[in-house]
């Protein structure tokens, strides 16, 4: 079976995570599969070596986003699936090839267009412009979603949303959630130890790129409660960092910025940029307690990456972050500071919460996590739609 991968938006965070675990776990050459994977240059510089029957075909840069975009997917992509005879286009990015020619399997991932807070809050506080470009990327993922043979998410509430604006019928969905790498280093049997101690810093965590969506303020404004009457017990360590060139677009990074500079949150916040993996597993090692603010996700891969270090999670109470963590988290009102550091004060108190958590956190991400899982469950459903085509 020849399959292409449409990849052109995988440049960074989440995208190139998915795309790197799903091409580490394709089948063997000997299997008959045969990969053509389209990705942005400077991810094919990063991936390094793949198996000979994945072939990486660099895209160039004006492609990466627009009408240009737009352009190749529609007219470029298409005439090379019809001169290479593809079987199958996989598309992981949210946007599908209208009328494709070949049968096709989207990954819809993009949960900001569908989610009504991220409406609610952050959308009327954008230009018109920005307005008038989110109402058309949601209408052309409606449309890609009906183009599409089958239509895949990695939650069941990801897909309940996409629901809320075009209809999907049950035979043409696909709910698969993604994998976990597991830890190299086995971590310790109980997390948070320090944090049963009286005078012990607590440390927590958040991985994440910023957007305004992953609702760094309300972190933000839990330290100095966490902190009050100059304790000092709490320190967070982030990769949400507002000032980073890639959030400039927001409209919560100056807001943050500021936030994160005033004297009675600065000395407990550690802003990092992202790491490779050695020095993150080292992140997820040191932490007593995971907290994941963010208020719109469609899976949230750094949630079953702690899970899978066994770190207890003080997670934002919505429907994903139910789905991923389950009883291995404990959940706050999303935008409420109080009642976040009420849940993080409660973890690090009761010792016996924090084993259950983290013991929960490590037997579901050894089970429902799997990226062989993922990968197989997409290479099934394209022998099923072609041997469906081939009945009709």
């Amino acid at each position: 079976m020849k399959i292409a991968i449409n990849a052109a938006s995988a440049k960074m965070g989440g995208a190139v995570n998915y795309l790197t675990n799903f091409l580490r776990n394709l089948p063997t050459p000997e299997s008959g599969y045969q990969f053509h994977v389209f990705l942005p240059r400077e991810t094919v510089r990063a991936l390094g070596a793949v198996p000979g029957n994945v072939q990486l075909c660099s895209l160039p840069d004006k492609t990466s986003g627009g009408w240009r975009r737009l352009w190749w997917e529609q007219i470029t992509l298409r005439r090379f699936l019809v001169r290479e005879k593809v079987d199958v286009l996989f598309s992981t990015a949210n946007f599908a090839l209208f009328r494709c020619p070949v049968k096709q399997i989207l990954l819809v991932r993009n949960a900001l267009y569908f989610s009504r807070l991220y409406q609610q809050r952050f959308l009327p506080r954008h230009s018109l412009r920005v307005k008038v470009a989110f109402r058309l990327r949601r209408w052309l993922i409606c449309r890609s979603v009906k183009s599409a043979d089958t239509v895949v998410t990695p939650t069941r509430a990801m897909l309940d949303e996409l629901r809320a604006y075009v209809d999907i019928p049950d035979d043409k969905v696909l709910v698969s959630p993604y994998g976990v790498e597991l830890p190299n280093s086995s971590p310790p049997p109980t997390k948070g130890e320090k944090a049963s101690q009286p005078q012990a810093v607590v440390r927590l965590l958040y991985v994440s790129l910023y957007s305004e969506h992953k609702n760094l303020n309300t972190i933000l404004r839990a330290m100095p409660i966490l902190n009050k009457n100059g304790s000092g017990r709490f320190l967070l360590k982030t990769t949400a960092d507002p000032t980073w060139e890639g959030g400039a677009w927001t409209v919560t990074h100056q807001e943050d910025t500021k936030l994160a500079q005033k004297s009675e949150i600065s000395p407990w916040v550690r802003f990092l940029v992202p790491l490779p993996r050695e020095q993150m597993e080292r992140l997820y090692l040191d932490a007593d307690i995971f907290v994941f603010p963010s208020l719109t996700e469609s899976f949230g891969f750094p949630m079953a990456e702690a899970m899978s270090y066994g770190l207890p999670i003080v997670a934002s109470d919505t429907p994903v972050n139910r789905e991923v963590c389950g009883e291995a988290a404990v959940y706050f009102r999303p935008q409420n500071p109080e009642d976040l550091a009420r849940q993080v004060r409660r973890v690090a108190a009761v010792p016996s919460l924090r084993q259950r958590l983290s013991a929960k956190g490590r037997h579901e991400a050894s089970h429902k996590f799997h990226w062989g899982t993922h990968v197989r469950r997409i290479l099934d459903v394209g022998g099923r739609i072609i041997q469906s085509d081939v009945a009709g």
